[in-house]
């Protein structure tokens, strides 16, 4: 037993005299030191460095063409989209400009070179007068036809004709005109022989307007026939 202490004892002695060296140190542990080296890809030889450029290039450009094709795609899609659009087409149509219908002006008045009797105006036109207002008046169903020789018609016959312009200030409901007709005397050209009277009823007019009167004859057409002494009057009422 006493061996036994004496051995304990002298183990805990060792151990109280152990050394510190191998307690923690209590300051902190140094931080590694790190280094950055900065390396460039090596390709190895020239010969494999032109070809990743050549390889570079040809990426890019297949990426351009990819992105010039999409945009063609595109622009072919909206093309073919308007074209398929249907085109509504809105007419608008404006109201005619209606412009006033400036009024006839008034004839003269009284006419010029007529023959009045109260009212009332006459005027006996000339030859070339004549001629105009028939070539006015004719048409169709007109008997001035019959006032001159139709080349179409050779054998219809043509009478002689006058004619007289009238007016009155006042409306006439109807005119009544009345003339002699005479003709060359065989036994003295100085001379005149009457064949006949000849009187025209025809509808009247509004105030102030002038008006033709044809005189058709039934005398058939010929030199030296002459219509005188011509009346007009203007009648007021039925």
């Amino acid at each position: 037993m006493t061996l036994r202490r004496v051995a304990i004892a002298l183990v805990l002695l060792q151990m109280l005299s152990v050394s510190p060296t191998f307690a923690a140190s209590p300051t902190a542990k140094p931080k590694p030191k790190t280094s950055i080296v900065k390396s460039t890809p090596v390709f190895g030889s020239e010969t494999n460095s032109a070809k990743g450029k050549a390889a570079i290039k040809k990426a890019a450009t297949a990426k351009k063409k990819a992105v010039l094709a999409k945009k063609k795609a595109t622009r072919a899609k909206k093309k073919i989209a308007t074209a398929k659009k249907k085109i509504v087409r809105r007419h608008v149509s404006f109201p005619p400009v209606r412009k006033p219908v400036p009024p006839s002006p008034s004839p003269a008045w009284p006419p010029h070179g007529f023959t009045s009797v109260g009212s009332a105006y006459a005027r006996i036109p000339t030859g070339n007068e004549l001629v105009g207002i028939l070539s006015t008046m004719k048409d169709a169903s007109s008997p001035v036809n019959s006032c001159s020789l139709d080349p179409k018609k050779p054998n219809a016959p043509a009478f002689s004709c006058a004619a007289i312009l009238v007016g009155a200030t006042e409306k006439c409901t109807w005119w009544k005109v009345s003339s002699t007709i005479t003709e060359i005397d065989p036994s003295s050209a100085a001379a005149r022989l009457t064949i006949g009277a000849l009187t025209v009823l025809q509808p009247g007019a509004a105030g102030k307007t002038i008006q033709t009167i044809v005189l058709l004859s039934p005398i058939p057409l010929q030199t030296g026939v002459m219509f005188s002494g011509i009346h007009a009057t203007c009648g007021i009422g039925p």
